[in-house]
């Protein structure tokens, strides 16, 4: 039944679980929409069918039996492929590790396993995480749902698309300087970074340990709900956990009166200011705030992830140079350059940047950018220009999001609307430390009023 696909987890959960419906049934027909259409899309490096139909026969044998684990039971998502899952190959989107196979599973796939979840197959990135584009020489340039002449975005464009496509229920991915947010507000889903550490990083090939999370993609903030309240550790729910209503009269939203409005897209800009002046009219407090040391996050983040990255890979880029795409071999070639006494520098600056970013909440109970500048670009675009100044696409479209990385705050992009040529357009809103439900709960009021 082919209207499955479109369900949001939600619907297909509750379906399940009153067994309305067969994970069984579920499964083997998104394994056929994904041999339909992957060959084109590339949104997938690993499809899982077996796997993922030995799974749906056990959640659907357990459920039969009244075994019911939670509202992720017998839901087939979908993993990025840098994230281990025992007996599958992890390529990290390179040929390096092309036939590299996981010996046991990352944190988070446990956790997922031990609910019931799923896991249809493990989806394409930039690679080892380290573009934000989706452009993937080895494994193909992943395609845009909407527009297949515009970037996906990146590095995780293939959990991303895999959602927006309805190829899976939600997906798991990585973030470490927008990864799960930049491909969220690019395909017109929902991507969730939540605070620094909450969710395990263990099993997940790392680009940058400092700045590295596990991040959620899903079609609205219903599903995102369902998803964190049920994989964030110690959590176990045997019920959907859904946004609580929003009193907007209660919020107190702050607007940064620097870095972030500056060098956009009117069409983004206008749509950002539409949502801030919507919630004004609601009732909620707006208040303009200064983030502390934003310039400086950019550069720590250079600094951090180039030393990180190339002393993770110091030893393959040596025995591997012509299997690495070009520009990652020059890029952890370069980070060997980085002194210790930098990037020591760069780590404390960090800590001083985090403590300091904190203290805006004590004014405002979130705060509301642009997730991206731009929408989603053409594939052939490599910068942008911003009248005489030409600006890379990396540091475009990672220059709102990548500030969060470096304070380890959690940052919720939603869709908020579309330009002109019907690409979407993010919102990023940000919270204090493990101030996920507010986010989600905000950001679910938001899609309500603008979707």
């Amino acid at each position: 039944m082919d209207e499955h696909h479109t369900w949001s987890l939600l619907q297909l959960s509750d379906m399940i679980r009153n067994k309305k419906v067969s994970p069984v049934e579920v499964t083997r027909n998104l394994l056929q929409k994904i041999e339909r259409e992957n060959e084109t899309t590339n949104t997938f490096i690993t499809v899982m069918k077996d796997k993922a139909l030995q799974q749906a026969e056990e959640a659907e044998k357990e459920i039969e039996r009244g075994t019911y684990k939670g509202p992720l039971h017998g839901i087939p998502l979908a993993v990025k492929d840098n994230i281990a899952v025992q007996g599958v190959r992890c390529t990290n989107g390179s040929a390096v590790d092309e036939q590299h196979i996981s010996q046991q599973n990352a944190a988070i796939i446990d956790h997922l396993e031990e609910e019931g979840a799923i896991l249809i197959g493990k989806t394409n990135l930039d690679e080892y995480a380290n573009h934000v584009t989706g452009k993937n020489k080895q494994y193909g340039t992943i395609q845009h749902p909407l527009n297949p002449a515009h970037s996906v975005g990146g590095s995780s464009g293939g959990s991303a698309a895999a959602v927006a496509s309805h190829m899976a229920y939600g997906a798991i991915g990585t973030d470490t300087s927008g990864s799960v947010r930049i491909p969220a507000a690019c395909c017109g889903i929902v991507g969730l970074k939540p605070t620094y550490d909450l969710l395990p990083v263990s099993g997940v090939t790392p680009l940058s340990w400092s700045l590295d999370h596990v991040g959620i993609l899903s079609k609205d903030c219903q599903d995102l709900s369902v998803l964190f309240h049920t994989i964030v550790p110690g959590a176990h729910q045997t019920t959907a956990r859904l946004p609580k209503p929003v009193d907007m009269k209660q919020v107190t939203i702050g607007i940064p009166d620097n870095y972030f409005f500056e060098k956009m897209e009117d069409t983004v800009k206008g749509k950002v200011k539409e949502v801030i002046d919507l919630c004004v009219q609601h009732g909620a407090t707006y208040k303009e705030v200064t983030i502390p040391h934003v310039e400086e996050m950019m550069d720590v983040q250079e600094t951090v992830i180039g030393a990180e990255a190339a002393y993770f890979h110091k030893k393959t880029v040596a025995e591997h140079k012509d299997r690495y795409e070009k520009e990652n071999y020059m890029y952890f070639t370069y980070g060997q350059t980085i002194t210790p006494e930098e990037y020591k520098a760069a780590l404390t600056w960090r800590e001083r940047i985090k403590r300091a970013s904190r203290d805006v909440f004590e004014e405002v109970d979130i705060l509301l950018t642009p997730t991206l500048p731009i929408t989603a670009p053409k594939l052939t675009a490599n910068a942008v220009r911003w009248g005489e100044e030409v600006e890379d696409m990396l540091l475009t479209l990672s220059r709102f999001t990548g500030p969060f990385n470096v304070s380890g705050l959690p940052a919720l992009s939603v869709p908020i609307g579309h330009n002109e040529e019907q690409l979407p357009i993010g919102l990023q809103l940000v919270g204090d430390l493990y101030q996920e439900e507010k986010l989600i709960d905000v950001g679910h009021w938001i899609m309500e009023q603008v979707w």
